[in-house]
């Protein structure tokens, strides 16, 4: 064997031990010091592109999220152009997802996620991506909720039901709920519309949730 490939064997070696001592400190939560040893067995061996996952979770519990995203960008970049292990590449990936999570950045976490599930087809990551849809989509239902704006739908409702249009009502009242999930008034409202509609069940369920509310 080379010399020179001797080497190159013997730093991957030591960068691991590095790293593998890294761990001890990221377990103790000493991540100013799992730090140190993760960027020196990164500098040791620049292509064991895990060391920039590694450098990547300390800076995510010390909620450095954009620091956490560069060095897992530094690492998508140096498997560029040459052979490399599609499950580790998936994992550095997954960490930038993760970073880009609790940042808010939903939709391009989810972006990420899917990018990572093509290298490979991990059940962690799909796990964390599927919480990420549920986390975004609750996010999404409590940022719509404006209880002003409700009443307003309520209003409108109101004046379509003593129109006779009862349909029309019904859709308003839809809206009011969207926006203000708690308003009993409006469940009240549309539960009405609906025995006008000669839909008692669910004028019921509405009712039973005004009563809830109530």
């Amino acid at each position: 064997m080379p010399s020179e490939e001797r080497q190159k064997i013997m730093r991957a070696k030591d960068a691991e031990a590095i790293k593998l001592t890294g761990n001890e400190f990221y377990k103790k939560k000493d991540f100013a010091t799992a730090l140190k040893h993760y960027n020196e067995a990164k500098d040791m061996n620049p292509d064991e592109v895990l060391f920039y996952s590694n450098i990547a979770a300390c800076h995510i519990e010390t909620k450095d999220f954009d620091a956490a995203i560069k060095s897992c960008d530094e690492g998508i970049a140096s498997t560029k152009g040459k052979q490399y292990d599609y499950a580790k590449l998936a994992k550095v990936m997954g960490r930038k997802a993760s970073a880009l999570e609790k940042k808010g950045e939903f939709v391009e976490a989810l972006k990420v996620y899917q990018a990572a599930l093509l290298e490979n087809n991990d059940s962690s990551i799909k796990d964390a991506m599927k919480r990420l849809e549920k986390n975004k989509k609750e996010k999404e239902i409590t940022d719509y909720i404006k209880p002003e704006m409700a009443e307003a739908h309520k209003v409108a409702g109101t004046e379509l039901f003593k129109a006779g249009n009862y349909p029309g009502a019904v859709k308003e009242y839809d809206e009011g709920l969207r926006r203000d999930p708690k308003n009993c008034a409006i469940y009240t409202n549309r539960a009405q519309a609906y025995i006008k509609l000669m839909e008692p069940n669910q004028a019921m369920k509405d009712a039973e949730k005004a009563l809830a509310i109530d």
